[in-house]
């Protein structure tokens, strides 16, 4: 304790020692440049301008050459000699003067292509010119929104309305994060050790300057939301870009060009606006690049700018310094902009790190990094606060205090707690917020279906939910529901508890039981509601029903990084139903399919009849992820992990213990590779899996242990399961307990196929396609391929995706169908 008092000493009469060099920068006609640059001349060290064109930069007493700069506007150069007394220096920045006598100007090509062509050739060089350095980041994010609503679709949006005016306008997001960047050959780790959210002092801001110093032109693409949007001087630019030499200036003594970008199709996945390239060295200088959301597909967006400053630290060695990203959104009316601006600062290229210094953590909060004072932030900050942001922290900063209070909690949820007589639909949620406690009621709509074995059904939910703790992030939830079936005059019911232990390695522990219908595939093939709609307008009852009657113990946590585990044991008895109503709106002519799993409607199965013996069961299962690559930010007492772009190993088994009069008897064996959304170049995504299983021994099995897979038979599909789903197999024809062979694979073009098409980039739909085969040793291969469209629908509004089917065996042929499903997007 004694040595840190003495640092904290030693740190704190270095900072009083040190004057602050502080003014405005504006423009002649005295508007102030937000996020305009200053830095001491040839070094990293620097600052950042605020919205309104402040800035402030502490330095300790000597002579230094201050450099101004903003994008657009010509730098100016300044030497300011410091003592331990604070200094005031404003400064008027002039647009860059029309200035290209020296460029040799060519009737043929413009002088911006040469320009270009020399910064494409040395972009290589520039990604590989620092192997390794580390700098410190400093990231400001804030998010303002306008004519926030009351509600929304019945909605109360008060929470987030908290601090606004009466206009519903305000800042809702203002965070500062300080990090060290880590950088070895390729590798980049963050740790952050200052953290600030407003009104949240219990919060951590997700502010990345990782992320921002990894937004590079010098790489081909910039990836936005899974669209890769080329660089000016990526590969193939020329071919997508139409370059203008605006102008030229000298900065530093270096002569700039500034270069206008053009792109040729003004909806493609391409910037606009101005990149500045350095004379002779061919490096960039500076951007100020923006791109559209029609560009990227998404909706939400209106634009997003990307205003880099870069700055030579060396000789010929060019760093990122600070970087403005501006974007505006507009989601069901409300629109809302925001910025996020990080300073990039100190930099030392030749760094030492300890062995395995660079491993699967790539972002690290450090514990106490959310402690840190008022005074602390002023003394470090490198943007200084805008009068708005800084009245936005002593707002929230009074409010949080009376957020707290159980007075202002109890009665926040007195008015909450009303109900409501749409809650009858929707459900309703009593809360507790100071005890921090919720008790909801679900809604009766997903419980109210119908089915043949049950008939009309009704249902009901009820969870009770303690907020996690805010240390151990333990957590913990009971429930039940029930439902009662009007033909078969039978009340079903379950209930559930789990805990999670904690966020670091996922522990979770559940624990359920009760008597549930159960469709004989347990991934559940068909929805309650498609099954709803086929049985009574089409009296096609697809769904296939047993009754479990059950206790299940289940068990996950995360070994290590990338190994998960699953465990689970389950004891039970099952027991088979039959028809119980044959009513249906229309058709009633026609008799329903019994409940027995293989009957297609060819009269082989008898009504009434069960399709199984009521039997006992001791079931466990046991399965490994494992998952190469995977990387993970660490918040304290929490983790976040990011994909990996390896595909998934799973090992899976299953054994039926004859115990306990249990009648099964057999262990089962699958391995499958799969990996979703592979990153394909500009070309789009990848997914597939491939799996193969089979019965190790099969003593004893029934039908609902067999192996499954996911068929359809209506024209509804499974939006979360087009991967894995055969949409024109019958649900249980190729269930098999002997051996299989499945692969499948879809392909997303995310506009690559799409956007070549005169005219339709502006609708914004995307294609894909993808094949799928079934193998089996006793029977031919089963195959199916599919080319859909995605994203059909308008603006923000994107969620209808429809597919033309192909099927294909050697017993039946050739098979055509489509299937459409809610697939919603941005």
């Amino acid at each position: 304790m004694h040595y840190l008092l003495m640092g904290l000493a030693l740190c704190w009469s270095l900072a009083l020692q040190a004057g602050t060099l502080s003014g405005t920068i504006s423009t002649p006609d005295g508007q102030p440049l937000p996020f305009a640059t200053v830095h001491l001349q040839g070094t990293s060290i620097g600052t950042t301008a605020n919205l309104e064109g402040n800035y402030t930069l502490a330095l300790e007493p000597g002579t230094y050459t201050v450099v101004f700069q903003y994008v657009g506007y010509g730098s100016e150069t300044r030497s300011v000699t410091m003592t331990t007394a604070d200094q005031t220096l404003d400064l008027v920045l002039k647009p860059i003067a029309q200035n290209l006598q020296e460029v040799t100007v060519s009737a043929k090509e413009d002088p911006a292509y040469r320009i270009i062509r020399k910064a494409m050739q040395k972009r290589n060089f520039y990604q590989k010119q620092v192997p390794q350095y580390t700098c410190r980041s400093y990231v400001k994010g804030t998010q303002h929104i306008k004519n926030l609503p009351k509600t929304i679709f019945g909605q109360s949006l008060e929470a987030l309305g908290q601090g606004l005016d009466s206009t519903g306008s305000g800042i809702v997001y203002l965070s500062e994060s300080v990090s060290t960047l880590y950088y070895n050959k390729g590798k980049i780790k963050e740790i952050m050790s200052s953290s600030k959210v407003s009104g949240d002092d219990n919060g951590f801001s997700f502010n990345s300057g990782a992320a921002m110093v990894e937004m590079s032109f010098y790489d081909s693409f910039f990836e936005l939301n899974g669209t890769r949007v080329l660089s000016p001087i990526g590969q193939g630019a020329l071919g997508t870009y139409r370059y203008r030499l605006e102008n030229s200036f000298y900065d530093d003594e270096q002569l700039v060009y500034q270069i206008a970008v053009l792109p040729k199709n003004p909806l493609a996945a391409a910037f606009g606006g101005y990149i500045y390239i350095v004379d002779e060295a061919w490096a960039i200088h500076s951007t100020d690049l923006w791109t559209t959301g029609k560009a990227v597909n998404i909706s939400v967006l209106d634009t997003v700018t990307f205003k880099q400053t870069h700055v030579q630290i060396e000789d010929q060695v060019w760093r990122l310094f600070s970087q403005d990203i501006q974007f505006s959104l507009e989601v069901l009316g409300i629109r809302t902009s925001g910025n996020f601006v990080g300073v990039f600062s100190d930099y030392n290229l030749k760094p030492t790190f300890e062995p395995r210094f660079f491993d699967a953590e790539v972002f690290k909060v450090e514990e106490f990094a959310n402690t840190k004072t008022q005074l602390f932030w002023d003394s470090i900050r490198p943007v200084p606060l805008s009068t708005e942001e800084q009245t936005e922290y002593d707002t929230k900063d009074s409010l949080q205090t009376l957020w707290k209070t159980k007075g202002y909690q109890d009665s926040i949820d007195q008015i909450s707690n009303v109900p409501d007589p749409l809650d009858l639909l929707g459900g309703y949620t009593y809360r507790n917020s100071f005890e921090g406690y919720s008790l909801t009621v679900r809604s009766p709509i997903p419980y109210l279906h119908f089915n043949t074995v049950q008939g009309q059904i009704y249902g009901l939910g009820l969870d009770f939910e303690k907020d996690p703790n805010e240390r151990k992030r333990f957590a913990w939830k009971v429930g039940g529901e029930g439902e009662y079936g009007q033909a078969d005059q039978q009340f079903r019911g379950s209930a559930y508890a789990w805990m999670r232990f904690n966020e670091v390695n996922g522990a979770f522990l559940r624990l359920s039981g009760g008597r549930t219908k159960r469709q004989f595939n347990p991934s559940d093939p068909i929805t309650y509601t498609a099954n709803t709609y086929y049985s009574l307008f089409g009296r096609l009852n697809y769904l296939k029903l047993y009754d479990d009657i059950h206790g299940r113990l289940f068990y996950r946590q995360r070994l290590f990084n990338g190994l998960l585990f699953q465990g689970a044991i389950r004891y039970g008895q099952r027991q088979a139903l039959v028809n119980n109503t044959d009513f249906s709106w229309f058709n009633r002519s026609e008799a329903y399919f019994t409940n027995h799993p293989l009957d297609q409607g060819w009269g082989s199965f008898t009504p009434g009849q069960p399709s199984f013996a009521t039997h006992n069961y001791l079931l466990v299962g046991l399965a490994l992820r494992l998952r190469l690559g995977q990387t993970y930010v660490s918040y304290p007492n929490q983790r976040f992990y990011t994909p990996s772009k390896w595909p998934d190993l799973w090992i899976r088994y299953r054994r039926g213990i004859p115990l306990l009069g249990s009648a099964i008897d057999y262990d089962y064996l699958e391995v499958s590779l799969e990996k979703r959304g592979l990153d394909i170049g500009n070309v789009g995504r990848l997914s597939f899996l491939l799996k193969g299983g089979w019965f190790v021994t099969n003593n004893a099995t029934f039908f609902m242990d067999y192996a499954h897979f996911n068929g359809n038979q209506t024209i509804l599909a499974q939006t979360n399961r087009y991967l894995t789903t055969f949409q024109l197999m019958p649900y249980y024809e190729y269930s098999t307990n002997n051996a299989f062979g499945l692969f499948c694979v879809e392909h997303d073009f995310n506009g690559f196929l799409w956007n070549k098409i005169p005219g339709l980039k502006v609708l914004g739909f995307e294609w894909v396609a993808g094949y799928r085969c079934l193998v089996q040793p006793d029977r031919n291969p089963y195959m199916e391929w599919n080319l859909g469209l995605d994203r059909i629908g308008w603006g923000l509004f994107r969620f209808l995706r429809a597919d033309l089917v192909m099927g294909y065996s050697p017993e039946q042929g050739i098979r055509w169908g489509g299937v459409i499903g809610l697939d919603f997007s941005l």
